[in-house]
Protein backbone atom coordinates (compact mmCIF):
# COMPACT_ATOMS: atom_id res chain seq x y z
CA UNK A 1 0.00 0.00 0.00
CA UNK A 2 1.36 3.43 -0.94
CA UNK A 3 2.67 5.59 1.90
CA UNK A 4 0.64 8.65 2.79
CA UNK A 5 2.25 11.86 1.56
CA UNK A 6 2.57 15.34 3.05
CA UNK A 7 2.18 18.24 0.61
CA UNK A 8 3.04 21.85 1.36
CA UNK A 9 1.21 24.70 -0.34
CA UNK A 10 2.61 28.23 -0.49
CA UNK A 11 1.04 31.27 -2.13
CA UNK A 12 2.22 34.85 -2.37
CA UNK A 13 0.93 38.01 -4.02
CA UNK A 14 2.53 41.40 -4.59
CA UNK A 15 0.74 42.86 -1.57
CA UNK A 16 1.78 40.22 0.97
CA UNK A 17 4.68 42.22 2.39
CA UNK A 18 6.98 39.88 4.33
CA UNK A 19 4.89 36.80 3.52
CA UNK A 20 7.26 35.54 0.82
CA UNK A 21 7.45 32.07 -0.70
CA UNK A 22 10.86 31.66 0.96
CA UNK A 23 9.49 32.57 4.40
CA UNK A 24 6.61 30.13 4.05
CA UNK A 25 8.88 27.35 2.84
CA UNK A 26 11.30 27.93 5.72
CA UNK A 27 8.50 27.83 8.31
CA UNK A 28 7.15 24.57 6.91
CA UNK A 29 10.63 23.03 6.75
CA UNK A 30 11.21 23.90 10.41
CA UNK A 31 7.85 22.38 11.36
CA UNK A 32 8.60 19.21 9.37
CA UNK A 33 12.05 18.83 10.94
CA UNK A 34 10.68 19.36 14.45
CA UNK A 35 8.00 16.71 13.91
CA UNK A 36 10.25 14.32 11.96
CA UNK A 37 8.04 14.60 8.88
CA UNK A 38 9.14 14.42 5.27
CA UNK A 39 7.54 16.89 2.85
CA UNK A 40 6.74 14.96 -0.33
CA UNK A 41 6.36 18.06 -2.54
CA UNK A 42 5.96 21.82 -2.44
CA UNK A 43 3.30 23.54 -4.55
CA UNK A 44 3.89 27.26 -4.99
CA UNK A 45 1.62 29.89 -6.58
CA UNK A 46 2.23 33.58 -7.18
CA UNK A 47 -1.21 35.15 -7.39
CA UNK A 48 -3.80 37.14 -5.47
CA UNK A 49 -5.79 35.45 -2.74
CA UNK A 50 -9.03 35.67 -4.73
CA UNK A 51 -7.57 34.11 -7.89
CA UNK A 52 -9.86 31.21 -8.93
CA UNK A 53 -8.48 27.70 -8.44
CA UNK A 54 -8.55 26.93 -12.15
CA UNK A 55 -6.42 29.99 -12.91
CA UNK A 56 -3.64 28.97 -10.53
CA UNK A 57 -0.81 26.82 -11.77
CA UNK A 58 -0.10 24.67 -8.71
CA UNK A 59 -3.15 24.39 -6.43
CA UNK A 60 -5.19 22.39 -8.99
CA UNK A 61 -2.27 19.97 -9.36
CA UNK A 62 -2.05 19.53 -5.60
CA UNK A 63 -5.78 18.82 -5.29
CA UNK A 64 -5.61 16.37 -8.19
CA UNK A 65 -2.71 14.48 -6.60
CA UNK A 66 -4.33 14.23 -3.16
CA UNK A 67 -5.28 10.75 -2.00
CA UNK A 68 -7.06 9.51 1.10
CA UNK A 69 -4.79 9.87 4.11
CA UNK A 70 -2.47 12.47 2.56
CA UNK A 71 -1.86 15.78 4.32
CA UNK A 72 -1.84 19.41 3.16
CA UNK A 73 0.26 21.90 5.17
CA UNK A 74 0.08 25.71 4.96
CA UNK A 75 1.52 28.48 7.15
CA UNK A 76 -1.96 30.01 7.39
CA UNK A 77 -5.34 29.11 5.98
CA UNK A 78 -5.54 32.25 3.80
CA UNK A 79 -2.74 30.88 1.63
CA UNK A 80 -5.49 28.70 0.17
CA UNK A 81 -8.00 31.47 -0.53
CA UNK A 82 -9.24 34.80 0.83
CA UNK A 83 -13.00 34.85 0.37
CA UNK A 84 -15.45 32.87 2.50
CA UNK A 85 -16.93 30.81 -0.33
CA UNK A 86 -13.62 30.03 -2.01
CA UNK A 87 -11.87 29.13 1.24
CA UNK A 88 -14.64 26.83 2.40
CA UNK A 89 -14.78 25.13 -1.00
CA UNK A 90 -11.06 24.29 -1.02
CA UNK A 91 -11.10 23.24 2.64
CA UNK A 92 -14.04 20.89 2.06
CA UNK A 93 -12.38 19.51 -1.09
CA UNK A 94 -9.29 18.60 0.93
CA UNK A 95 -10.99 17.29 4.04
CA UNK A 96 -14.30 15.85 2.83
CA UNK A 97 -13.95 15.02 -0.86
CA UNK A 98 -10.32 13.88 -0.83
CA UNK A 99 -10.48 12.68 2.80
CA UNK A 100 -7.03 14.13 3.40
CA UNK A 101 -5.68 15.81 6.51
CA UNK A 102 -5.22 19.57 6.82
CA UNK A 103 -2.64 21.39 8.95
CA UNK A 104 -2.16 25.13 9.42
CA UNK A 105 0.88 26.36 11.33
CA UNK A 106 -0.91 29.49 12.51
CA UNK A 107 -1.58 29.08 16.24
CA UNK A 108 -4.88 30.96 16.03
CA UNK A 109 -6.17 28.53 13.39
CA UNK A 110 -5.41 25.23 15.13
CA UNK A 111 -9.09 24.37 15.40
CA UNK A 112 -9.03 23.93 11.60
CA UNK A 113 -6.43 21.16 11.77
CA UNK A 114 -8.04 17.78 11.23
CA UNK A 115 -5.71 15.45 13.14
CA UNK A 116 -7.77 13.20 15.45
CA UNK A 117 -10.95 14.61 13.94
CA UNK A 118 -13.86 12.44 12.88
CA UNK A 119 -14.72 13.84 9.46
CA UNK A 120 -18.11 12.14 9.61
CA UNK A 121 -18.98 14.08 12.76
CA UNK A 122 -21.37 16.75 11.50
CA UNK A 123 -20.98 18.90 14.61
CA UNK A 124 -17.17 18.98 14.40
CA UNK A 125 -17.13 19.78 10.70
CA UNK A 126 -19.85 22.41 11.07
CA UNK A 127 -17.80 24.08 13.80
CA UNK A 128 -14.74 24.18 11.52
CA UNK A 129 -16.83 25.66 8.70
CA UNK A 130 -18.14 28.32 11.08
CA UNK A 131 -14.58 29.20 12.14
CA UNK A 132 -13.58 29.49 8.48
CA UNK A 133 -16.40 31.93 7.86
CA UNK A 134 -15.51 34.03 10.92
CA UNK A 135 -11.81 34.14 10.03
CA UNK A 136 -12.62 35.21 6.46
CA UNK A 137 -14.99 37.93 7.64
CA UNK A 138 -12.44 39.32 10.10
CA UNK A 139 -9.78 39.23 7.41
CA UNK A 140 -11.99 41.12 4.95
CA UNK A 141 -12.93 43.65 7.63
CA UNK A 142 -9.29 44.30 8.49
CA UNK A 143 -8.44 44.63 4.81
CA UNK A 144 -11.13 47.28 4.37
CA UNK A 145 -10.01 49.07 7.54
CA UNK A 146 -6.43 49.22 6.27
CA UNK A 147 -7.66 50.57 2.93
CA UNK A 148 -9.76 53.22 4.70
CA UNK A 149 -6.88 54.26 6.96
CA UNK A 150 -4.52 54.48 3.99
CA UNK A 151 -6.98 56.64 2.03
CA UNK A 152 -7.48 58.95 5.00
CA UNK A 153 -3.73 59.31 5.46
CA UNK A 154 -3.25 60.15 1.77
CA UNK A 155 -6.10 62.66 1.81
CA UNK A 156 -4.63 64.29 4.91
CA UNK A 157 -1.21 64.57 3.27
CA UNK A 158 -2.78 66.06 0.14
CA UNK A 159 -4.62 68.64 2.24
CA UNK A 160 -1.27 69.71 3.71
CA UNK A 161 0.17 70.13 0.22
CA UNK A 162 2.40 67.09 0.39
CA UNK A 163 3.15 65.76 -3.08
CA UNK A 164 2.41 62.06 -3.44
CA UNK A 165 3.95 59.46 -5.69
CA UNK A 166 7.48 59.19 -6.96
CA UNK A 167 9.35 62.44 -7.51
CA UNK A 168 9.55 63.47 -11.13
CA UNK A 169 12.87 62.68 -12.74
CA UNK A 170 14.68 65.77 -13.91
CA UNK A 171 15.86 65.72 -17.51
CA UNK A 172 19.62 66.25 -17.70
CA UNK A 173 21.00 69.04 -19.87
CA UNK A 174 21.70 67.99 -23.47
CA UNK A 175 19.78 64.72 -22.95
CA UNK A 176 17.57 65.27 -26.00
CA UNK A 177 20.50 66.16 -28.26
CA UNK A 178 22.51 63.10 -27.25
CA UNK A 179 19.51 60.78 -27.58
CA UNK A 180 18.94 62.09 -31.13
CA UNK A 181 22.58 61.40 -31.99
CA UNK A 182 22.21 57.84 -30.71
CA UNK A 183 18.99 57.42 -32.68
CA UNK A 184 20.82 58.52 -35.83
CA UNK A 185 23.61 56.05 -35.18
CA UNK A 186 26.25 58.68 -34.41
CA UNK A 187 26.84 57.00 -31.05
CA UNK A 188 25.25 54.20 -29.03
CA UNK A 189 22.40 54.49 -26.58
CA UNK A 190 24.51 52.52 -24.11
CA UNK A 191 27.22 55.17 -24.19
CA UNK A 192 24.62 57.90 -23.60
CA UNK A 193 23.18 55.99 -20.63
CA UNK A 194 26.68 55.62 -19.24
CA UNK A 195 27.34 59.33 -19.76
CA UNK A 196 24.31 60.29 -17.69
CA UNK A 197 24.80 57.39 -15.21
CA UNK A 198 21.26 56.37 -16.05
CA UNK A 199 19.51 52.99 -15.99
CA UNK A 200 17.99 51.69 -19.21
CA UNK A 201 14.39 51.93 -17.95
CA UNK A 202 14.87 55.55 -16.82
CA UNK A 203 16.63 56.44 -20.05
CA UNK A 204 13.81 55.30 -22.32
CA UNK A 205 11.15 56.63 -19.95
CA UNK A 206 12.60 60.13 -20.27
CA UNK A 207 12.87 59.72 -24.02
CA UNK A 208 9.22 58.73 -24.18
CA UNK A 209 8.21 61.78 -22.12
CA UNK A 210 10.04 63.95 -24.64
CA UNK A 211 8.35 62.20 -27.55
CA UNK A 212 11.60 60.65 -28.78
CA UNK A 213 11.82 57.27 -30.43
CA UNK A 214 14.57 55.14 -31.86
CA UNK A 215 12.48 52.41 -33.50
CA UNK A 216 12.55 54.05 -36.95
CA UNK A 217 15.35 56.42 -36.14
CA UNK A 218 13.07 59.40 -36.33
CA UNK A 219 12.10 62.07 -33.83
CA UNK A 220 8.41 62.59 -33.10
CA UNK A 221 8.88 66.10 -31.84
Amino acid sequence: MAENRVYAYCRVSKNDGTMTIENQTHAIEQWAEKNNIKISAYYKDECKGDTPIEKRSQLPVLLENLRTGDTVVVVEVFRLYRSVSGLEKIYRTIVEDKKAEFITLNEREQILCTANTNKDDIMQMSMKSLVLVMLSLFSELEKRNVSTRTKRALDERKSRGVKLGRPKIEIPEHFKEMFIKAAKGECTHTSVMRHFAMKKATYYKLAKELGLTTNKREILK
